[in-house]
């Protein structure tokens, strides 16, 4: 990083405000906050010279300003210049280029958030499977190998609804049959193994490729039952080869010690805020899986 691109990060980082990654559009709102320096009096105003025009104008209002984009070779039209879904001062804050969209800040393009530190944080230590219990900040191996903070999916809005999506967590396992046959069905194969489970999840695959719920697959065990590592993820993905999933790695199976459910798979819910909001072992007679009903019947 040049002294150039250090003086804008420092000057960019209180100016992020938003939510959940943009899919491409300028429409998104990131929101430069009262004290910014489009704004030094406070007041909501932006600050204008001696033509009425802005002083240091962001025209594409993604945290940069237009004379920064200049520096940086970037389009001060557009929050997304390289068009990798992630806009050039996130990228500028995370150490990617915002010029190259093979340089980005997720080779699987899963959202990022930059306020995802405003959020109430869960940890190894506290998180439980209580309604309302954060779930624990960490960061997980991908099947791409990059480290995915699971905080950067809350609130994430780009859906046909508008509304935060919530996520499906799948825990599944190496070794596991049913948790194969599971990832083939939610990644669209129509067999006779996989028909009872869209016979009884009819809405839920639509669900999550509407974006609607992140399905997020954490592999809690390798093939002998062991820690996972990312060769795991890497050959889950070349069997099932399903682009919106991502698939996480639970090195040191810290989820799978505290949200065990005694079966493979096993899913839970969290709501937009990373917070569980189902959690449940199934009875005798009830649905095998609880999480994907609620799904089903209330999402």
């Amino acid at each position: 990083m040049n002294t150039h691109q250090l003086v804008i990060l420092t000057s960019i980082t209180a100016l992020l405000s938003i939510s959940a990654c943009d899919s491409g559009s300028d429409d998104a709102g990131l929101i430069a906050d009262a004290g910014s320096e489009e704004d030094s009096t406070g007041d909501g105003d932006t600050e204008t010279g001696e033509t009425g025009e802005p002083e240091d104008p962001d025209s594409d209002q993604d945290g940069l300003t237009d004379a920064q984009e200049a520096e940086l070779g970037t389009d001060p039209n557009k929050k997304d210049t390289d068009a990798d879904n992630y806009w050039d001062s996130w990228e500028l804050l995370e150490g990617t280029d915002p010029l190259d969209k093979a340089s980005r800040i997720y080779q699987g393009f899963w959202p990022y958030s930059p306020t995802k530190n405003e959020l109430p944080q869960g940890s190894w230590d506290t998180s439980t499977t209580e309604p309302l219990s954060p779930f624990p900040r960490a960061e997980f191996l991908d099947q791409h190998g990059d480290m995915v903070d699971i905080y950067d999916f809350n609130n994430f809005t780009i859906n046909e609804t508008g509304e935060p999506s919530y996520m499906i967590i799948d825990m599944s396992a190496q070794w596991c049959g049913p948790c194969h046959n599971m990832a083939e069905w939610i990644s669209g194969a129509d067999t006779a193994e996989t028909a009872s489970l869209q016979q009884t999840y009819p809405t839920v695959r639509d669900k999550v490729y509407s974006l609607r719920i992140w399905w997020i697959t954490v592999i809690v065990e390798d093939a002998g039952g062991g820690p996972p590592t990312l060769s795991d993820a890497e050959s889950w993905y070349s069997i099932h080869q399903d682009n919106h999933i991502p698939v996480l790695v639970d090195e040191t199976q810290g989820v799978r010690n505290i949200y065990n459910g005694g079966q493979y798979p096993f899913f839970f819910l969290l709501d937009p805020n990373m917070a569980v909001e189902y959690w449940g072992v199934p009875g005798p007679g009830d649905n095998p899986f609880l999480a994907l009903w609620f799904v089903e019947q209330y999402l």
